[in-house]
């Protein structure tokens, strides 16, 4: 066998056994750790002067009502959480999501308060070290340390300050998932993460398709066994929710809106914005949403097998929120991972690329810096789509997604092409 031949069989093939982990360097942990402290500073500061925008929680306040309903035996789905207008404050989530709220329903005020803020910020900083042990990095106090600061930067990207401020889930779905696919193949429970996260809401199903690609058959074995636990937990505890999400709640899309809004930053939203959804532009969502996931799955499983797992992971993960009949702004927060990938790569000599991309990205996703240029707007889906420009930023995130799939898959393709 040649050595070429070897090298794009070796492509193919599952990942080797990690290597050692490297430490943090000091000059990175220092500066990002200077700049973190700076941003989180700013953001607390905006957060203590008007905390009623900043850290709202009304979503939060509406999982609160869910754990309550639970608690008193009323239905999460027969009805909206709050006012009586269908397509708003509806419950969205698996009956396990609801029974998971249940503990909410005994706090209020300011300690609800507290524990949104800190606890979503706690489990971003969780995600951020899960994210940077991917990349090799040793599993030590300075990466432990480090992984606050970074958090702290990461909070003025528009998905994640959105997550903390109405006290979504997003951030800990995507945390459930990374500390997941951290895991060491060996490890038996790995998969169990994940499934829980499908079980909490059911986007994060994708994964599972991710572990069967990248050959991690046991693991996908298991999410799938703990999606099923969720359910079967579902029926048991909450039979009558239960049946009425799972016979056809699940897949009710005016549950969340209609697909046109403004805020629906999805594939299917540019659709629905742009030409319409109906008839046979209904189908080319479809197709296209489907071309998208194949795409990604095949090329996240060329990422994996050379080594690129974070990449691969959030790939997916960006993929999830594209293809989703619906995607908030907040439901984006995987932008966050790429940011740490686009860190981590920029640390080489003459990465002038990278360093641009992650300006780019960074620029695309940030809130607050496009005022610093004065613009009212604080991000760029927010500007008037007036002009024929406007299906490009207004749904920036979308063609963000599409062309790093476009630039991984011509990498991949010229790499191979050299090998053979």
């Amino acid at each position: 066998m040649s050595s070429s031949t070897a090298e794009a069989t070796a492509a193919e093939a599952p990942p080797p056994a990690q290597p050692e982990k490297r430490p943090l360097p000091w000059p990175v942990f220092w500066v990002v750790g200077l700049l973190g402290v700076l941003a989180g500073g700013a953001y607390l500061k905006q957060v203590i002067a008007d905390v009623g925008s900043m850290l709202h929680l009304m979503d939060l306040g509406v999982y609160q009502i869910a754990g309550d309903r639970v608690r008193n035996g009323i239905s999460v789905y027969d009805t909206p959480l709050a006012g009586h207008i269908r397509g708003q404050w509806e419950f969205v989530y698996a009956p396990f999501a609801a029974l998971l709220f249940a503990p909410l329903a005994k706090v209020h005020g300011d300690p609800l308060t507290y524990l949104g803020g800190t606890g979503d910020f706690v489990i971003l900083a969780v995600g951020v070290w899960a994210a940077l042990s991917m990349l090799g990095y040793r599993r030590d106090v300075r990466l432990a340390v480090f992984s606050l600061p970074l958090a702290g930067i990461l909070l003025w990207t528009a998905p994640i300050r959105e997550t903390m401020a109405f006290g979504q889930v997003n951030i800990l779905l995507m945390t459930l998932v990374l500390v997941d696919m951290a895991l060491p193949d060996s490890f038996r429970g790995k998969g169990i993460l994940t499934g829980i996260a499908a079980g909490i809401k059911l986007t994060p199903a994708f994964f599972v398709l991710y572990l069967v690609f990248t050959k991690r058959y046991r693991a996908a074995a298991v999410s799938v066994a703990s999606i099923v636990a969720t359910i079967v937990i579902g029926f048991i505890v909450l039979p009558h929710d239960s049946k009425t999400f799972w016979s056809g709640a699940f897949a009710d899309p005016t549950r969340v809106g209609v697909p046109e809004n403004p805020s629906n930053e999805s594939l299917r939203g540019l659709f629905a914005r742009s030409i319409g959804i109906t008839g046979g532009m209904q189908l080319l969502w479809l197709l296209c949403a489907a071309v998208i996931a194949v795409a990604c799955l095949l090329l996240a499983r060329r990422l994996s097998f050379s080594g690129k797992e974070l990449l691969a992971v959030t790939l997916c993960g960006l993929t999830t929120t594209a293809v989703s009949p619906y995607s908030w702004v907040h439901h984006w927060v995987w932008l966050g991972a790429l940011l740490v990938y686009l860190l981590h790569a920029s640390y080489k000599r003459w990465a002038v690329p990278t360093w641009l991309t992650l300006v780019v990205v960074f620029g695309i996703v940030s809130e607050g810096v496009l005022g610093l240029f004065g613009a009212e707007e604080t991000t760029i889906l927010g500007f008037p789509s007036s002009d024929h420009w406007g299906v490009v930023y207004h749904n920036a995130y979308i063609w963000l997604t599409v062309v790093i799939i476009a630039v991984l898959a011509f990498r991949e393709l010229r790499t191979r092409n050299a090998l053979s």
